[in-house]
């Protein structure tokens, strides 16, 4: 696993694990002192959806680097080794224009001047706080995509996360 891998991963699993982290410990604690005391914090519900917001994004990178995204592969079928290695980076390439088009314009909502102005109603947080999930999400999936095609591109094994488990055994079959 190179540097540029591992410190992505580090980023991916710490901001899906504080988000949903986050979100978990807000919920369980609005349940707690809402069942037990009859007592509710107003800004909690707000805060638990824009964390799973947030998680979500990052969970669709980490989907991403584990390549356990829907894939259309009945193409490969057909291949050989050459023609598969050939979609692949297709695919990737794909990836990363999709990636880079949409990041670009999520980067150009948050510079909307509704994005600066625009408070959140519980929170009271401007709202490209919130909005800042999408072009973050979105620019660690480019990352990815792009070290993907990296990889597509010099023949070498595109997933190897995906033949091993987070802890660095192998997955079983």
């Amino acid at each position: 696993m190179s540097s540029f891998d591992r410190v992505l991963t580090w980023i991916e699993n710490g901001l899906a694990a504080l988000a949903l982290g986050g979100a978990s410990l807000l919920a369980i604690t609005q349940v707690i002192l809402r069942a037990g005391f009859g007592y509710t914090i107003f800004w909690t519900e707000e805060a638990t959806i824009y964390l799973i917001i947030l998680s979500t994004f990052m969970g669709a990178v980490i989907t991403l680097r584990h390549n356990e995204h829907v894939n259309f592969d009945v193409l490969a079928y057909v291949f050989k080794e050459r023609g598969k290695h050939v979609l692949a980076v297709i695919g990737a390439t794909m990836t990363v224009l999709y990636c880079a088009i949409i990041g670009a314009y999520a980067w150009l909502l948050l510079l909307e001047p509704a994005s600066r102005q625009t408070i959140t109603p519980a929170l009271k947080l401007p709202l490209w706080v919130v909005e800042l999930a999408l072009p973050l999400g979105l620019t660690l999936m480019l990352l990815r995509a792009l070290e993907i095609l990296y990889r597509s591109a010099r023949g070498e094994e595109t997933f190897p996360e995906a033949e091993e488990s987070e802890y660095g055994q192998e997955a079983s079959p």
